[in-house]
C-alpha cells in the first residue's frame, strides 16, 4: 500500500490508517490530507461481493480481460447492467455500514451515499461513458458539499498504471473550469442515465473539467491491495490515471459527510467551484437512513432549480426516464 509522491512544495500529507480521532482526521482531510487505509474484514467482504457480481456478468471471460474478447457494445451492455445491480443489492449497504463502523465513524452523525462501481478500460478501448477516464476534477464541481469525504477501493489487484492521481499543487490553488455550467438537478434529469450511450469520442454530457491543461501536473498516485482504500476530500483535485495495463480496472467508491460539520459550516475551503444545487439530499444517516434536516440542506442549496430538475436521483427516477424516452432515443 503505497503513495507515489512528487517533489513538490505543495505535496499532500499522506497518512496510513486513521491514527487520531475520526473527527480530527476528517478536518485534516478537508485541508488536503490523503489517508491510505489497510484492508479490514468488511472492506474485503465488500470487494468480494462486487467481484462475484462482476464475474457472473462477464462469464465466461475474466472481467479484467473481457475487453479483448467482446465487442464494445457487448462490453458496455454488461458493465451497464452490473453497476446498478451492485448499488441496489441490500448486502452492499450492509457491508458499507459494517466497514464504516470498523473504522470508528459515528453512526449518529455520519451520513453516506450509495457505493458505486466504476469501470475503466485499458488502452483507449472506451473513452467515454461507462468506462471512461475522468479528467482532472474536484467532486465539488459536481455540486458535492465541502464536507464530503470520499472512499476509493480497488476490487481486483491493481498497480500504479491503473490508479488514481491527485494534484498537490491545487489543494489551495484554483483552476479555471466549467463548473459554473453544472447544476446537479439538471444532471439528475438529463445526464446520469446516458453513460451507456457514450463509448468513443468526447463525452458530451457536460462533465465539469478544467478549461486548459494543468500548469502543475505533478501527481500523487496510490497503489492499494484489494480491500485497501484511499479517503480524500471532495475538494481534492484528482483524475483517473491512464490505464496501460491491458486489463480493465474495477473499483468501488462512496462518499460520506459529517452531519454536525454540515450544520456548523465546517469543511474544505472553496477555491474554484461554481456549480449550483447540492448533493446533500443523496446522503442518509448511517444509524437509521434519515436524511439531513431540510433547513440544513437549504443553507447550501444555491442557484435556480431547472423546471425539469430532479432533486434526488433514484432507481424509480431511472425507470421512469427509461419509459419516457422515445423509440429513437432507446434504439
Amino acid at each position: 500500500m503505497t503513495a507515489h509522491r512528487p517533489n513538490d512544495r505543495h505535496s499532500i500529507a499522506v497518512t496510513v490508517g486513521l491514527p487520531g480521532r475520526v473527527e480530527e482526521e476528517e478536518k485534516a482531510i478537508y485541508r488536503g490530507q490523503l489517508n491510505l487505509l489497510p484492508p479490514t474484514p468488511a472492506s474485503i467482504a465488500l470487494c468480494q461481493h462486487a467481484q462475484r457480481m462482476i464475474e457472473e456478468v462477464f462469464a465466461p471471460h475474466d472481467p479484467r480481460t473481457a475487453q479483448h474478447h467482446l465487442s464494445v457494445d457487448e462490453f458496455v451492455e454488461r458493465a451497464a447492467a452490473v453497476k446498478p445491480r451492485f448499488i441496489h443489492d441490500p448486502q452492499t449497504r450492509v457491508l458499507q455500514k459494517q466497514y464504516l463502523k470498523e473504522l470508528g465513524f459515528d453512526p449518529d452523525r455520519t451520513y453516506l451515499d450509495v457505493p458505486r462501481m466504476r469501470v475503466v478500460s485499458s488502452d483507449g478501448y472506451l473513452t467515454s461513458g461507462v468506462g471512461h477516464k475522468q479528467p482532472p476534477h474536484r467532486d465539488t464541481w459536481w455540486s458535492a458539499p465541502m464536507q464530503q469525504i470520499q472512499f476509493w477501493l480497488p476490487i481486483f489487484p491493481m498497480s500504479r498504471e491503473c490508479s488514481m492521481e491527485f494534484y498537490p499543487h491545487y489543494v489551495e490553488t484554483g483552476v479555471e473550469n466549467s463548473s459554473d455550467d453544472f447544476n446537479i438537478y439538471a444532471w439528475n434529469a438529463r445526464g446520469r442515465l446516458k453513460a451507456a450511450e457514450h463509448k468513443q469520442g468526447e463525452d458530451k454530457r457536460g462533465i465539469p473539467q478544467p478549461f486548459a491543461p494543468l500548469d502543475h501536473p505533478a501527481a500523487v498516485q496510490v497503489t492499494l491491495p484489494v480491500g485497501g482504500a484511499v479517503i480524500f476530500s471532495a475538494n481534492q483535485l484528482h483524475a483517473t490515471s491512464d490505464n496501460v495495463t491491458g486489463m480493465t480496472r474495477f473499483s468501488i467508491d462512496f462518499r460520506i459527510v459529517d452531519g454536525q460539520h454540515v450544520a456548523d459550516g465546517v469543511g474544505a475551503r472553496n477555491v474554484d467551484n461554481g456549480s449550483t444545487g447540492t448533493a446533500l439530499r443523496d446522503f442518509r444517516r448511517m444509524s437509521d437512513e434519515a436524511q439531513l434536516p431540510g433547513d440544513v440542506v437549504a443553507l447550501y442549496d444555491i442557484g435556480d432549480k431547472p423546471e425539469d430538475g430532479i432533486l434526488v436521483f433514484s432507481s424509480d427516477v431511472a425507470e421512469r426516464q427509461k419509459t419516457e424516452r422515445s423509440p429513437a432515443e432507446t434504439g
